[in-house]
């Protein structure tokens, strides 16, 4: 007699680490877990960020998050596009307590500093009511509960960057407002803030004011162009700002410039718009009246010289007519 043993729903399997069962079943958030399972299920097929939130059905914030908590905990190596798995990093752990950074204070470097591992990270929450604090506003803020490579952001801003706890949470009340919640925008928004000083109360509140302008200004381009819902490039931002805050554009203006654009170009062209703009603002136009004015003199002007040109070319034919056989 032969004995065969069905497998079932157990034909088709997929390795799992040991780690992720041993140290972070009970570490890791929902979407971490979710997003590692799925990829090994998926071993060796390129998949995008954007696709994982589809298949996952979450944010793409979350997503990002997840990718970058088991980059840090030395699970995956990032290089280019390609992830691949890496042996666990003992993280080098920050130091306890950090001055606001002087002039002479180095800036966090553009490359990310290894954030701390979890034991670090309960450590200082054991030592620091403030450290404490800033967790449970997070939880508040976004309300839900913080993933462990939020809190290890949070972690870092203040102990490696240098922000006050005070400071952070405006960063993070700020982030909501924008619908940005994500530790790279966070992590991102932080080293620009130390970059830049913004170290106290006052500084935080003329940054955000600075930040808010500009995402204002963005809207408006956005609206007097009709582009779709998205983020801008730095040189987009800087030129929104320049053409509604400095040079005081209303939105007709900026479509009507946008139109023109459009016109000889057939696309959103941010150098090409500025240009424009930037002739218009020299030259006084600040309004739809003042364009139409400029545009009647060009007209009468090229009228002018059309009209000179023709009795030109009459005067020169009456003179070079052919002699009479």
């Amino acid at each position: 007699m032969n004995y065969t043993l069905h497998m079932g729903l157990w034909s088709n399997v997929f390795a799992v680490p040991a780690i992720l069962v041993d140290q972070y079943l009970k570490l890791a958030g929902k979407e971490q877990l979710q997003v590692l399972l799925w990829m090994l299920r998926h071993g060796g097929e390129p998949v995008s960020p954007e696709v994982l939130a589809q298949e996952l059905g979450t944010t793409l914030d979350n997503i990002l998050d997840a990718l970058d908590y088991w980059a840090q905990e030395g699970l995956l190596a990032c290089q280019g596009e390609n992830l691949s798995p890496a042996p666990t990093v003992q993280a080098v752990s920050p130091n306890v307590s950090a001055p606001a950074p002087s002039q002479e204070t180095q800036l966090p470097p553009k490359k990310r500093l290894l954030k701390p591992d979890t034991h670090h990270l309960a450590a200082r929450m054991g030592e620091s009511e403030e450290i404490r604090f800033l967790m449970q506003e997070a939880e508040t803020t976004f309300g839900k509960t913080i993933s462990p490579a939020m809190a290890s952001t949070l972690l870092t801003i203040c102990d490696d960057y240098g922000l006050p706890v005070e400071v952070v949470i405006m960063l993070l009340h700020y982030a909501k407002d924008v619908g940005k919640t994500g530790t790279a925008y966070i992590d991102s928004v932080a080293r620009d803030w130390a970059a830049s000083g913004v170290f106290t109360l006052e500084a935080a509140e003329n940054k955000l004011q600075d930040l808010d302008q500009r995402r204002q200004a963005w809207a408006k381009v956005q609206a007097s162009a009709g582009l779709p819902r998205r983020s801008p490039s730095k040189k987009e931002e800087d030129a929104a700002f320049r053409w509604v805050y400095e040079w005081k554009f209303t939105v007709e203006m900026l479509s009507a410039a946008y139109e023109r654009c459009v016109d000889n170009t057939g696309k959103f062209n941010v150098s090409y718009i500025n240009k424009i703009l930037e002739g218009w603002y020299k030259n006084g136009i600040r309004n739809l009246q003042d364009l139409e004015a400029l545009d009647a003199k060009k007209r009468e002007e090229r009228e002018s010289a059309k009209s000179y040109d023709i009795e030109e070319l009459e005067r020169m034919s009456f003179f070079d007519l052919p002699e009479e056989l």
